[in-house]
């Protein structure tokens, strides 16, 4: 290894790099190729760590210059939709062409000095995970992240073979793309670092494509490093921000990652890592939705001019406060992450001493819009990370809780399942990193929510023939029992009819609810809200009727129909015997009920304790009664 790494100096000096002064390349088995300050030296603040000049450099802009023989045309490859590859994949096939050229490629000193391609493992990234390596990201976002990333791998890697086939005779086995897209994943550097250069002004038309930076690839990642890039015409360059002393590795700052992106990426995680973080993902409905209101909002917001009424759900989101309610920034399809902050009184804290999160920017405000409601697709302004923090609640907002509990809950249960299969200490490096990784997954997951149920009660007053129909209709009035046979649905459907019925003014004929007491102003309040909101009480063919007037809600409305019937004949005074309680009553009840409830984990105990509970959030207008 000491011969490769004097002859990748030697290289790298003649080619124009610059070790700081101070600086020197070193090796041990622990920490493999690194950089240090030397014995009896300081490196002061402001200092130059290291600088790489653009000759040196290996970036697809190499290729398309003339350094490869991979094909005549290979600008071609780049930007003819027909039969291309990506500008990525190109620099991954350019790679495996420079190894195969050995000590004829003028990058070969640096590539001698990365890891081996047939050593055993290369790298300690999740794609040379196998047997029990594999059991400690079992039920982990990590699994799905490492399989998506081989499919998609896999699948460039057969396309540049079918590009290449007729042009070049050169081998490129799977084993090796793989070595070389993991060499570029982990080591590479965005193509802004060659901005200031005549490669980059040249092909300024491409996707942006990394690039590998020899000798800044040596500095290992430290989250409290601090340093400053400067990206010159001719050369990249890292400088220390503070002084640093002689004998420890020298390290360069990746900026915030969690674990899993590290280990990802770099196949590696970190101890009580303040960035770690667990992935959300909303869904494809979800994300479908989002869209929808978006698009919908801003067709409300811009002129009556036909001519701007298209599809702008993938353009922009505008501000908060602008005429359509949405939330700042770019779409992100969905996908976001929660963290632990702290266990101080910042965040949101459901109990004095529970520890505080964040979200990744934008994920409450989509969530929040995908489960908007009929009545708050309309006007209702999304949720934000400060009123996540405040104590008012909305079904909107307890809706969007709930819901991202439960994604959190399922990833829980997801990795706890996995646990019976794993050995009971990891046996090498990469099972150490990924024990750290999941133990942190769990962390999160058991610590971010604790909620109460909020199943509200009927009035005292309506309790008797509510119960009496619930007997009749269920067979039980014991709310446990009806939410362990998922009746939870039918009891509110039937509640909403009664209270509605109550509701109605009374007759002169209408002698059974003459002596009965008003509803509580609360109730009453809300049971108008909803009369006047889903006005349009036949359901049929309407475009707040999200749930189609299906065969299924119809043979519901009759069943409903057929208890409440039964209830009267048992009691003729209740108020389930009104003229007004009819088929077409309930199915409306049912549509209301289903725009207006959500599902809320339980969140209590053990996560296998109960099942999710169906609740009814009470709103009138803006605020919660």
């Amino acid at each position: 290894m000491c011969d490769k790494v004097d002859a990748f100096k030697a290289w790298f000096i003649k080619g124009g790099g610059e070790f700081g002064e101070h600086v020197e390349v070193h090796y041990d088995s622990q920490r493999n190729v690194h950089l240090r300050v030397a014995q009896g030296q300081t490196l002061k603040s402001g200092s130059c760590i290291l600088s790489c000049p653009h000759a040196l450099t290996l970036s697809v802009y190499n290729v398309l210059e003339g350094s490869s023989a991979l094909c005549d045309d290979l600008h071609s490859l780049v930007t003819n939709d027909a039969n291309s590859i990506s500008s990525l994949s190109l620099l991954r096939f350019f790679l495996i062409e420079q190894y195969h050229l050995g000590i004829q490629s003028f990058w070969w000193p640096y590539i001698n000095l990365l890891p081996d391609p047939y050593s055993e493992p290369p790298f300690n990234t999740p794609l040379y995970y196998n047997g029990d390596d594999l059991k400690w990201i079992r039920g982990t976002s990590l699994e799905h992240s490492r399989r998506k990333t081989e499919e998609l791998w896999k699948d460039e890697h057969a396309q540049g073979l079918r590009v290449f086939r007729q042009t070049n005779s050169v081998n490129f086995p799977w084993e090796l793309y793989k070595w070389a897209a993991t060499v570029i994943s982990s080591r590479s550097f965005p193509s802004s670092a060659l901005e200031s250069g005549d490669a980059f002004k040249k092909y300024g038309n491409l996707e942006a494509p990394p690039v590998l930076l020899p000798g800044l690839d040596l500095l290992n990642h430290n989250p409290t490093t601090r340093v400053t890039w400067q990206w010159t015409g001719n050369a990249c360059c890292i400088n220390t921000d503070l002084p640093l002393s002689a004998g420890p590795e020298i390290f360069n700052n990746y900026a915030p990652k969690s674990n899993e992106e590290l280990i990802m990426g770099y196949g590696f995680s970190l101890f009580r890592n303040p960035s770690d973080h667990c992935n959300l993902a909303l869904g494809a409905m979800a994300v479908a939705r989002i869209k929808h209101v978006a698009n919908q909002r801003k067709l409300a917001s811009v002129s009556t001019d036909r001519s701007e009424s298209k599809d702008l759900s993938d353009k922009p989101m505008i501000a908060n406060k602008s005429k359509n309610g949405m939330p700042p920034g770019p779409f992100r399809s969905g996908i976001g992450w929660v963290r632990l902050v702290s266990y101080s009184h910042a965040g949101f804290s459901l109990e004095p001493k529970a520890p505080s999160f964040m979200f990744s920017e934008g994920f409450l405000q989509q969530a929040s819009i995908a489960f908007f409601n009929i009545r708050e697709e309309q006007t209702a302004i999304p949720i934000s990370d400060a009123d996540v923090c405040s104590p008012t609640l909305t079904r909107n907002k307890l809706h969007t809780v709930c819901a991202i509990a439960m994604m959190l809950q399922k990833q829980c249960s997801d990795i706890i399942a996995g646990n019976s299969s794993l050995p009971v200490w990891p046996r090498n490096q990469r099972q150490f990193y990924a024990a750290r990784y999941r133990r942190g997954q769990l962390r999160i997951l058991r610590r971010i929510m604790r909620l109460e149920h909020i199943l509200k009660a009927a009035p005292k007053e309506f309790l008797q023939d509510f119960r009496a129909a619930i007997h009749v209709a269920l067979g039980t009035r014991d709310a446990k029992k009806i939410r362990q046979q998922n009746l939870t649905e039918s009891a509110f459907t039937l509640w909403l009819c009664g209270l509605w019925l109550w509701s109605l003014p009374i007759t002169d004929s209408d002698s059974k609810r003459r002596n009965r007491p008003s509803l509580p102003t609360r109730t009453e309040d809300w049971v108008a809200f909803v009369d006047t909101t889903y006005s349009d009480h036949s359901v049929i063919g309407k475009r707040w009727a999200r749930i189609p007037a299906s065969e299924e809600g119809q043979l519901l409305a009759e069943s409903h129909h057929s208890i409440v019937k039964a209830a009267a004949a048992k009691n003729p005074q209740s108020i389930y015997g009104h003229p007004e309680a009819t088929t077409d009553r309930l199915l409306w009840c049912l549509r209301v009920i289903r725009e207006e409830s959500l599902v809320c984990p339980n969140l209590e105990g053990e996560v296998e304790d109960q099942a999710d509970e169906i609740v009814l959030f009470l709103e009138s207008g803006d605020a919660p009664l």
